[in-house]
């Protein structure tokens, strides 16, 4: 479907990606995954069609990519992407907007494509208004509608649901990943909550200072980080003073049989659990209970040590 041929781009004074290359295949979900700076929403720019890289090449489709030097408008009609930035227009209602994409069909089909869209993505009820009615949560629900209202090959998301509540993102994460299956719609997603990344991607790219780090599943780079920078930014986790090897809360078990002993320190509510702070080796670290544990009291554990993938 895509191909990212050793793509590079740099900026004066700033970060460059360097020598980015791998392929999104057909109806896959692809992970972008970063610090702030690491190059996700440029790489994404430049799958776009709308940054022109320094060097390299993308492939779409088996062809070449015409970067926006070649063309009049830049961009290209089977290739989407969904910012955190409106592209709505304001002064027409929402099912307008969505079926401005699908201007050129019958309206029958417009109608039938704008009704599984909202049903979808549950925005039905706002069909009707216009952009300066709805939150910010709904207008990226609209824009997600509107990107796939023609059924585009490729679909790059930058921060997609960070306007969205908690139980609102699960639902649409959901809807989404079924859309884009059933339809068999290449994905690309850069988000900062690696949580959204792990329940939607296929396969996650790691990036740091515009280099590829890591790349595998989920399950994968959880596991088995490369180093110290994948495993704190894929989830809690603690890492041994001579970086060695790492642990997550999930690995830090209660034992009275346990090598280590450790005071606790504080309890956390979450609501299904409790966070139950204690010290291991010199650190600051937790892991989760079903019930508080009184604070000030000595406690055992044992705790799985998990070593980098290098």
């Amino acid at each position: 479907m895509m191909k990212i041929d050793n793509i590079s781009y740099s900026f004066p004074q700033a970060f460059a990606l360097k020598n980015m290359k791998f392929t999104l295949e057909k109806g896959q979900i692809l992970g972008l995954i970063g610090h702030s700076g690491s190059g996700k929403s440029t790489l994404l720019k430049i799958m776009a069609g709308l940054l022109e890289p320094q060097s390299g090449t993308v492939f779409f489709e088996g062809e070449i990519l015409p970067p926006p030097s070649k063309k009049l408008i830049p961009g290209h009609p089977k290739i989407k992407m969904v910012t955190q930035q409106s592209s709505l227009f304001p002064n027409v209602s929402i099912a307008e907007n969505i079926c401005y994409e699908i201007r050129y069909f019958t309206k029958e089909y417009q109608k039938k494509r704008l009704k599984y869209l909202a049903k979808k993505l549950n925005i039905s009820h706002l069909l009707e208004k216009k952009v300066s009615e709805l939150s910010g949560g709904e207008i990226q629900r609209a824009m997600l509608a509107k990107s796939l209202a023609d059924e585009p090959s490729v679909l790059l998301l930058d921060e997609p649901f960070a306007n969205l509540d908690s139980l609102n993102k699960k639902r649409i994460i959901l809807e989404l990943i079924k859309v884009l299956k059933s339809e068999n719609i290449s994905c690309v997603l850069v988000t900062h909550e690696i949580r959204d990344a792990f329940g939607m991607v296929d396969k996650l790219i790691i990036l740091k200072n515009g280099r590829q780090v890591q790349t595998g599943s989920s399950e994968q780079i959880y596991f088995s980080p490369k180093n110290e920078y994948v495993a704190m930014l894929t989830g809690e986790a603690f890492i041994s003073s001579d970086k060695s090897y790492f642990f997550r809360p999930e690995d830090i078990k209660l034992d009275p049989e346990g090598e280590n002993e450790c005071k606790v320190l504080n309890n956390v509510f979450l609501g299904a659990s409790y966070e139950v702070f204690v010290e291991i080796e010199g650190k600051m670290v937790f892991f989760y209970h079903q019930k508080p544990i009184e604070t000030g009291q000595q406690i055992r554990v044992s705790f799985l040590k998990r070593s980098f993938n290098p």
